[in-house]
């Protein structure tokens, strides 16, 4: 293929010979000969063979976390004739920046020689990415003439969303036969103080309260609270409108992040912990069975990841398709959700507080998350009151519903936020 410096130089020679025969001059018409010479040097300079080139690409790591580095690796091997100009371009998604070395890369190889080619890439957003098709472009010294093949090798990269560190949280919920930590209320195997009773055949010495002894002459040992596990439920709203703001600050984005966060918490402590996210218009869920476990946080972590927000779907007729099979009873159910336009959000939580669930809603707050991007304003400020308060008296309606709602802003660590929990007590 020709470059736009080639097309340049043949319009040249036919506007010279033009030219000269208009006017009846041959010395003007003898200007073209140089030119002619350059695009006949160019023509042999031009490797117009096929281009043999065997490549592969290597990752330092195909899974990591938002803002981490990847090192790319490309190694090249010519397998054809010597290749004395050749562009290199690897291609990446938009969502992929360059942070060390380059992509691009103008380089000569001679038959059978290898060449690696290194640079690091790095992804602000959550997601599964394909790196390629690596392009190779061949040109002349002149740079007149050229020809472009694409390599189809590619690589696939997931970008995982970052996790938080979550301290305690005072939420329980309807108590497994399995032993963790989560305190019971009742007596038990477990490290809390309960209470001292009566001593019974059996009992080891090591539990005999020997002050108790001392002071009443009578054998008394110590009870300690029983800890087991929980079943938790993260149900994220993944609605078109959660995607409403920049692709890196939206209502989704920040509850994908909070639900990854609060999996490895429960998981840590070795609850059951399962996921569901809706928004298709067509009221498909996607939906994690509750498990426990570190692969439970893999699978968790997989389906996060290729969420995306889309559709509309009511959060009542998701519970209407999950209650039956996707909630264990009296399970801890966290909803996360900016609560933007559906009005069955109060309906659905009164729901599941019937069922016995215990509800807790964290709730980015996207009135906070757009007024943190826009710039210092009097309309600005109005607006965000406005929108405050009417996000407050939605609020309002659900925790009359006996739901905990936490209002998230999302510039505030999620553990900050969580500390409303402990505000309310459990009401059963």
């Amino acid at each position: 293929m020709r470059t736009i410096k080639c097309a340049g130089v043949m319009a040249g020679c036919i506007g010279l010979l033009i030219f000269g025969l208009f006017i009846v001059d041959w010395l003007i018409i003898i200007f073209i000969v140089p030119l002619l010479f350059l695009l006949f040097a160019g023509l042999l300079s031009f490797y117009d063979e096929s281009v043999n080139i065997e490549v592969s690409r290597d990752l330092s790591n195909v899974k990591i976390f938002e803002y981490d580095t990847v090192e790319v690796t490309l190694k090249l091997k010519n397998l054809g004739e010597n290749i004395r100009y050749l562009e290199v371009y690897d291609s990446l998604p938009n969502k992929v920046k360059v942070v060390k070395g380059t992509n691009y890369s103008v380089l000569s190889l001679k038959k059978n020689e290898e060449i690696e080619i290194k640079y690091g890439i790095s992804c602000p957003i959550r997601g599964r990415y394909s790196l390629g098709p690596l392009c190779l472009r061949v040109k002349d010294y002149f740079d007149l003439f050229y020809k472009d093949t694409a390599v189809d090798t590619s690589s696939e990269l997931t970008v995982i969303p970052q996790m938080e560190e979550i301290r305690a949280i005072a939420v329980k919920s309807k108590p497994n036969i399995y032993p963790g930590i989560m305190h019971t209320k009742n007596a038990g195997i477990g490290t809390e103080f309960y209470g001292i009773r009566n001593y019974t055949t059996g009992d080891t010495f090591k539990k005999i309260n020997w002050k108790s002894f001392a002071r009443y002459n009578e054998l008394m040992v110590n009870e300690f609270e029983s800890e087991s596990t929980t079943d938790a439920i993260l149900i994220v709203d993944a609605r078109e409108i959660q995607g409403t703001g920049t692709i890196k600050h939206n209502p989704l984005e920040y509850g994908i992040k909070a639900a990854v966060s609060l999996a490895s918490h429960f998981l840590k402590r070795r609850d059951r912990v399962g996921l569901i996210a809706y928004g298709s218009s067509q009221g498909e869920l996607k939906w994690v069975y509750p498990e426990s476990g570190k692969n439970q946080l893999y699978k968790i972590i997989e389906e996060a990841v290729s969420i995306q927000a889309n559709g509309d779907f009511p959060f009542n007729g998701v519970i209407h398709r999950s209650s039956a099979h996707l909630l264990p009873k009296k399970a801890l159910i966290i909803f996360i959700s900016s609560l933007e336009d559906d009005l069955t959000i109060p309906e659905g939580i009164e729901q599941l507080i019937a069922l016995g669930h215990n509800i807790i809603v964290l709730s980015p707050s996207p009135v906070d998350i757009e007024y943190s991007l826009q710039a210092v304003d009097v309309n600005n400020d109005l607006a965000h009151k406005i929108l405050s308060f009417k996000r407050k008296n939605i609020i309002t309606q659900l925790r009359n519903t006996g739901a905990r709602v936490v209002e998230w802003d999302p510039a505030q660590p999620l553990a900050v936020s969580l500390k409303e929990v402990e505000k309310c007590q459990i009401r059963r």
